[in-house]
């Protein structure tokens, strides 16, 4: 039978030790817990574990990782950060309102109350509803590692399907965001109005003066093995006409760089035919757009 170990440090002296003495074994970090335990217990329940090395559970809720506050004009949000908490601070509603907007999405209430920013972001899911929102605001991820800490783009830090530029000795212990001087909108189909997974996701950021877009990003999940950055997509809205034509236009362009699947959601057509829609109508919404054509 396998074995099983925990350990909860406190600091992270205390967690390069335990990662020292734990070789060979597998390490999963534990975060809200509300993605890890239950895959846990499915794989205990469907797949053999005689051969497998012991699983050692790392509990990161004593590092002190909570929190959210202002440096150098930037929002720093702590990896443990529940998401309720996020949704209910009044700095993230003030400078990041896209960000509570996706928060809202997911899951219910009991969820959000325990799974944190941090777990949401490192689980990696292509369907997580507060990765678009945040490659769209341009955030930084920070890691610590033996090596003291590094800043990675969430535009450059998602590898795969639960796979990311993170290092196995590396946490992630912040994110942070610079609000800039435009505004950002998220948009989400999914199978319920509630509590349900993203089919499609979407989010955009514009910033728009004299009636013409200027800067702007869109990005779009559950439709690749990543949340995707749309760049011919946003590039397209630049320098045009902040108009409903310019934003489904250059929507329509997010089919080619998408990669999406068939899944118990939805099939790989459906998402290329609704995921320029769900995408065009994030964009109309951070332009504060009315679209009679909707």
């Amino acid at each position: 039978m396998r074995q099983y170990r925990f350990h909860a440090p406190t600091t992270f002296e205390e967690l390069f030790r335990i990662l020292d003495a734990e070789k060979g074994a597998e390490v999963r970090y534990l975060a809200g817990g509300t993605d890890l335990v239950p895959r846990i217990s499915r794989e205990r329940e469907t797949i053999p574990t005689g051969d497998k090395p012991p699983l050692v559970l790392v509990s990161l809720a004593g590092l002190g990782l909570a929190g959210v506050e202002e440096r150098d004009g930037e929002v720093r949000i702590g990896a443990m950060t529940t998401l309720s908490d996020l949704q209910a601070n009044p700095l993230v509603k003030a400078k990041l309102p896209v960000l509570c907007a996706a928060v809202g999405h997911m899951a219910g209430f009991s969820i959000r109350n325990t799974a944190t920013l941090g777990g949401n972001i490192m689980n990696a899911s292509p369907a997580a509803d507060s990765l678009p929102p945040l490659m769209v605001l341009d955030a930084t991820f920070i890691l610590r590692g033996r090596n003291g800490e590094r800043c990675v783009k969430a535009a450059d830090f998602f590898t795969g399907p639960g796979a990311t530029a993170a290092q196995a000795d590396e946490i992630l212990v912040a994110v942070s965001v610079k609000a800039g001087s435009g505004s950002a909108a998220f948009h989400k189909l999914g199978r319920r109005a509630a509590e349900t997974l993203s089919v499609v996701n979407a989010a955009a950021y514009v910033e728009v003066e004299n009636g013409v877009f200027t800067t702007t990003r869109v990005a779009v999940g559950s439709a690749a093995p990543t949340v995707r950055s749309c760049r011919k997509a946003a590039q397209a809205l630049e320098g045009k006409s902040a108009t409903a034509d310019a934003a489904r236009t250059a929507a329509a362009l997010v089919v080619d760089e998408i990669a999406p699947i068939t899944d118990v959601r939805a099939s790989d057509w459906y998402r290329r035919k609704v995921a320029p829609v769900v995408a065009a109508r994030a964009i109309l919404a951070a332009a504060g757009i009315h679209d009679e054509g909707r």
